[in-house]
């Protein structure tokens, strides 16, 4: 009794770390497939603490569509400072290294 209701505790944490609200499609498809890239290995590492470690995906990867440019051309430029904040972010919190920042930076950069 206790472990189905563990188990059915576990299912229900771990969907609530959920992807399914992003719509790559929107987004610049080169940046959207390395953010799902990295998503997935995110996800397929070894960790004690699986759910913890989903939930900390699922942040890096709201977090990369953010900051992914849109398939628009005309972006705004209050939209390039939320996205220079959110790349920001993403380093600070470890989730990308220091080249993937510099060139994410420049190419943010340039669409101004």
């Amino acid at each position: 009794m206790i472990r189905a209701a563990l188990l059915a505790s576990i299912l229900v944490l771990a969907g609530c770390a959920s992807v399914s609200d992003i719509d790559t499609s929107q987004l610049e498809p080169g940046c959207a497939q390395a953010c799902t890239a990295r998503y997935s290995e995110c996800l397929g590492k070894f960790t004690l603490f699986p759910i913890q470690a989903q939930h900390q995906c699922t942040d890096a990867m709201h977090l990369c569509a953010k900051a992914c440019p849109t398939r628009t051309v005309d972006a705004a430029p209050a939209s390039n400072t939320q996205r220079l904040s959110d790349l920001n972010e993403l380093y600070k919190r470890g989730l990308i290294t220091k080249d993937e920042y510099n060139t994410k930076r420049a190419a943010i950069i340039q669409g101004l």
